[in-house]
């Protein structure tokens, strides 16, 4: 019953945004490599300006993770982002991106909670080189007995906010917010689909509206 008022909740707030939706298809993999520390993430992102249409940007994200603690893991990886801008003439340009990230979990009560910081050195075409630091608090929350088990169903929220690292004045240090609430299902213990908003702020620009359906699958190779 509370997932079915939380996806009510949700489809009225999309639902009085249609017209201005952005529609991102995200999968987020991880492939753990047989028994040890190691792991591979692996990621691709659709973005457009509409719910469907008009591209913004494809994403591609990889990088080796290692494991310190149970609660504790570190990775560094590459990103390609190949971005237009909204309508015609769109300018495509590519982006080259090395990160490296740490990411402690814990639990409070039945939630999970991971504390994400990113650090980002960006190769932007035509552009100087620029750093970027992000962090982001993750809570998932379960609605049913299942919690993360196959069946179970699940709140999503997260914050993150990023803050540009570069010698030109005309940067300023903040650069985008992005707030985002969405409901999950695990198709299997390893499996799961969301479906959420996101209201992303960049700079001063006035707010933005995204649809989010994402994929998230973890993997063995034995």
């Amino acid at each position: 019953m509370r997932a079915l008022i939380l996806l009510i909740t949700l489809t009225i707030c999309i639902s009085t945004q249609a017209q201005s939706l952005n529609g991102w298809l995200m999968y987020f993999g991880n492939t753990q490599i047989k028994e040890s520390k190691f792991s591979i993430h692996h990621e691709l992102q659709l973005r457009d300006y509409k719910i469907i249409g008009d591209h913004n940007q494809t994403l591609f994200r990889a990088g080796g993770q290692y494991r310190f603690k149970p609660n504790f893991q570190a990775t560094l990886g590459y990103g390609y982002i190949h971005t237009e801008l909204e309508g015609t003439p769109n300018n495509p340009f590519s982006e080259h991106r090395i990160y490296q990230e740490g990411i402690f979990s814990h639990g409070v009560l039945s939630f999970k909670l991971r504390h994400r910081v990113r650090l980002e050195e960006r190769f932007i075409e035509n552009q100087d080189f620029r750093g970027r630091i992000r962090y982001c608090l993750f809570a998932d929350i379960p609605l049913n007995a299942k919690q993360f088990d196959k069946n179970g169903v699940y709140l999503a929220v997260y914050d993150e906010v990023f803050l540009n690292i570069s010698n030109n004045e005309s940067i300023k240090a903040f650069d985008r917010n992005r707030a985002y609430a969405g409901l999950g299902y695990k198709l299997e213990k390893n499996l799961g689909l969301q479906l959420g908003f996101m209201r992303q702020h960049v700079g001063a620009n006035s707010g933005t509206n995204h649809l989010m359906l994402s994929i998230h699958h973890k993997m063995n190779w034995k």
